[in-house]
């Protein structure tokens, strides 16, 4: 009885494991890149230029009549210092989504592991998909960054013109969001809608207690050479010069002034013609920054990519205008112009150039890659400074 008991639970853990998957994946990619501004230059060993350093793990159980329970993790590296990068806790200033001041870290400063890009558990069936957890936004991820060529990576990436002025207030939900509900519709003649809601996590009561509450809305439609996407997310935000109240969870850092609402739309195209992909973005930020200042920032691209064998030539041009929203002052404009080739070695390994070329107008500072960071200066502080981007290295996926 006893053996017999022992076989059938070891025929039962057989079956379990045939209806399950479990996968290990990532990618290293790793380059020289050289950035300069204003006769100002600077050389460093850099990551994720052509496509995002990661480790990831993701799995499905089959729960029967068409149900499978799924869950992903997936963290960022820079394999360049074998660090990881950072997250946050609540899409607010307390954190930064990209690691920026506030975000998790461990002692001493440095980073390890975190599963910053995905962190989520969930099920999918006939009605679609349902997601709990860290999870890129779909304005960003499918709005606003579809369609350009290069990607967000990169000194060619329009990442740092499109997202200028979220990526300088301390804003986690700029491109990723923790504590998030999500769901994602079936398609249906090629058509199909994600929405997400996240969660600030404050106590109720102080007049802040929404901070960090937001929403990210796409529909978009996918059918032969035809991709199109349109997107809003907003987070919710009050304007404040101090601390409100770090035991409500609502603002961790003492010195930074906190912005309002921050809202971000996209509206992607791209065609495929089969020896050329032609792409259009439009983007649009706002940013409260006072009770009379609303902070814009509208961004066009236009890319081609053309793939010839195993050569993909890539060229873009990304033109940006910001104003600060105060009464009387001018428009701010920036450009970007994007050239990059790849070479495919096999499926897994790419070797890479790239180059970039950022001019500035009526004071801005918009700039090529590393040049700028997130917050958008460049390496000098030359008025209306132009900059360059240079980077040339390798990817490999596994």
């Amino acid at each position: 009885m006893k053996k017999t008991l022992i076989a059938l639970a070891a025929l039962a853990a057989t079956g379990a494991f045939a209806q399950s998957t479990v996968s290990i994946y990532g990618a290293i990619d790793a380059s020289y890149a050289n950035y300069a501004s204003e006769g100002v230059s600077k050389s460093t060993l850099a990551n994720s230029a052509f496509g995002s350093s990661k480790l990831g793990f993701m799995g499905t159980e089959d729960l029967g009549n068409g149900l499978k329970a799924i869950f992903k993790l997936e963290g960022g590296l820079a394999n360049d210092s074998g660090v990881g990068k950072a997250s946050n806790t609540s899409n607010q200033a307390g954190g930064a989504g990209n690691g920026g001041a506030g975000a998790l870290t461990s002692a001493g400063g440095t980073q390890g592991l975190a599963f910053a890009r995905y962190s989520y558990v969930g099920l999918t069936g006939g009605f679609g998909e349902v997601r709990l957890g860290r999870d890129y936004t779909s304005a960003f991820q499918l709005g606003v960054a579809s369609a350009d060529p290069f990607g967000t990576n990169g000194p060619a990436s329009s990442a740092d013109m499109t997202l200028n002025v979220g990526s300088r207030k301390a804003l986690a939900t700029v491109s990723g969001a923790s504590n998030m509900i999500g769901y994602i519709t079936p398609v249906m003649s090629g058509v199909s809608a994600k929405i997400q809601t996240f969660l600030g996590e404050n106590k109720s009561g102080p007049a802040n207690e929404s901070d960090g509450n937001g929403y990210s809305a796409q529909i978009g439609y996918a059918s032969g050479p035809i991709f199109a996407s349109v997107a809003q997310q907003v987070t919710k935000g009050t304007v404040a010069a101090a601390v409100l109240g770090t035991a409500a969870k609502n603002y961790t850092d003492a010195v930074a002034a906190y912005n309002g609402d921050y809202t971000q739309r996209g509206l992607s195209f791209t065609y495929d013609l089969g020896v050329a992909k032609l792409a259009y973005t439009n983007a649009r930020e706002e940013l409260i920054e006072s009770a009379t200042a609303t902070r814009t920032n509208a961004s066009n691209l236009i890319g081609v990519t053309v793939p010839v064998g195993a050569v993909t030539y890539k060229a873009s041009y990304v033109r940006s205008v910001q104003n600060s929203g105060v009464a009387g002052e001018a428009d701010n404009t920036g450009t970007l112009f994007g050239l990059g080739a790849d070479y495919a070695l096999s499926k897994r390994t790419t070797v890479y150039a790239m180059y970039s070329r950022v001019n500035n107008e009526n004071g801005n500072n918009f700039s090529a890659g590393l040049a700028g960071g997130a917050a958008g200066s460049t390496l000098t502080s030359t008025a209306n400074p132009s900059s360059t981007g240079l980077a040339i290295g390798v990817f490999h996926a596994f």
